[in-house]
């Protein structure tokens, strides 16, 4: 259990009843690992490196460029006002008897608090954060009373999303223009906890685990993709059989679609793997997991997938298909993602697609009735395949 030295003076319900003074009431709260504490003029030096990080500038308002002084003057001004006045508390984190960044609690009245929490370069991916922010939402449930602890980020800061889904943090919408940052204002995530949440990820972040087979590769889509994504965006076949995709017509808008591909696999909607050459590593086509449906140990999922020319005609399709498949069917206990049933859906005119899904192991099982899209408007008929787990092939 967290251990909490005494500090600060709370009245009933949470509230300073007296003035705070820095840093003598700022309470100390340690877990036995990741110690959180007053700031002191020690760290100053890893407060600027910090703070000169390329990620710290990215992802937050500290000044730049950044010196000694503005390290002073946050620590022996600003940092003491938000105690004094009982509107931000911030607290240093210390790893092993040496500063490892800051975490701090605004309050917004009415039961409500927000986070806000960056590390020094040197303690990033070992837990650290996830220590810190325990004891501070503990402290700030237990003493201040809250109900419930809000957080905000700019979208595509996914180190600190993953480190509040890991708490248990539900996520709200994506507000545009939401914060302010060098002069412009940009989208953000938002998100929330409450004081009687577990502290655990409320729903699967998925991550596309990387397969081989067959001089094919699959892996998750990046930056370096984009010229394959804006080609297969304009290709006359995918266009035709997929004319609602959301796929990028442009180079400018790749960061866009990336930034949705990774959150639908953040927020356990969808699942997508480049499809791609393992010598090359260039890019072939799609395949995709979605519309999960869970009932306890049965799971039912939709595949999709689309090709580039330069996948066609040489069976790359096929493996990876195949290949995905048997990694998403195969029990979770064996290493596989543990569904029960696939299905897919194809247009009955798009011979190929539907050959493609039997080479796979796919059976034809129906047709689902004014489901497909048409490139010139309306809708057709769908060809329903799927594949079971404990079905015999053949």
């Amino acid at each position: 259990m967290p251990r909490h030295k005494p500090g600060g003076r709370a009245a009933r319900g949470g509230r300073q009843t007296v003035p705070v003074r820095f840093p003598d009431d700022v309470p100390t709260l340690t877990d036995g690992t990741v110690t959180l504490r007053a700031h002191a003029v020690p760290d100053l030096p890893r407060i600027v490196e910090q703070c000169r990080d390329p990620e710290s500038i990215a992802w937050t308002t500290v000044p730049t460029p950044y010196d000694e002084q503005d390290a002073r003057d946050w620590i022996g001004t600003v940092v003491p006002a938000g105690w004094e006045g009982d509107s931000t508390y911030c607290f240093a984190i210390e790893h092993d008897g040496c500063f490892a960044g800051s975490v701090d609690l605004r309050m917004k009245g009415g039961g409500e608090g927000e986070l806000g929490f960056g590390l020094h370069p040197d303690a990033r991916g070992d837990g650290l954060m996830r220590r810190a922010l325990m004891l501070l939402l503990d402290w700030g449930f237990e003493r201040h009373g809250l109900a419930v602890v809000q957080w905000r980020a700019f979208t595509g800061n996914w180190a600190s999303r993953r480190t509040v889904w890991g708490l248990g943090f539900s996520f709200g919408p994506t507000v545009p223009q939401l914060l302010p940052h060098r002069g412009e204002r940009r989208d953000a995530w938002t998100g929330w906890i409450g004081a009687a949440d577990a502290r655990e990820p409320v729903e699967p972040w998925l991550v596309p685990p990387v397969l081989e087979a067959d001089g094919v590769r699959l892996r998750a889509w990046c930056e370096t993709d984009g010229p394959g994504l804006v080609e297969a965006a304009n290709d006359p076949t995918v266009r035709q059989w997929i004319p609602d995709s959301p796929l990028p017509r442009e180079p400018g808008e790749v960061p866009g679609y990336l930034l949705r591909v990774h959150q639908a696999a953040a927020t356990n909607a969808r699942m997508a793997w480049c499809v791609a050459d393992a010598e090359s590593d260039a890019p072939l086509g799609n395949v995709a997991l979605f519309e999960f449906e869970e009932d306890g140990d049965d799971l039912t999922a939709q595949v999709g997938y689309w090709s580039l020319p330069a996948g066609r005609g040489r069976g790359a399709m096929t493996t990876a298909l195949r290949t995905a498949t048997d990694w998403a069917l195969r029990r979770r206990g064996d290493g596989g993602f543990g569904a029960r049933r696939l299905y897919l859906l194809t247009s009955p005119r798009n011979l190929p697609s539907r050959a493609l899904a039997e080479r796979a192991g796919f059976t034809h099982v129906g047709t689902e009735r004014g489901s497909g899209p048409l490139a010139g408007g309306g809708y057709e008929d769908s060809a329903l395949y799927d594949r079971l787990r404990d079905a015999p092939e053949g």
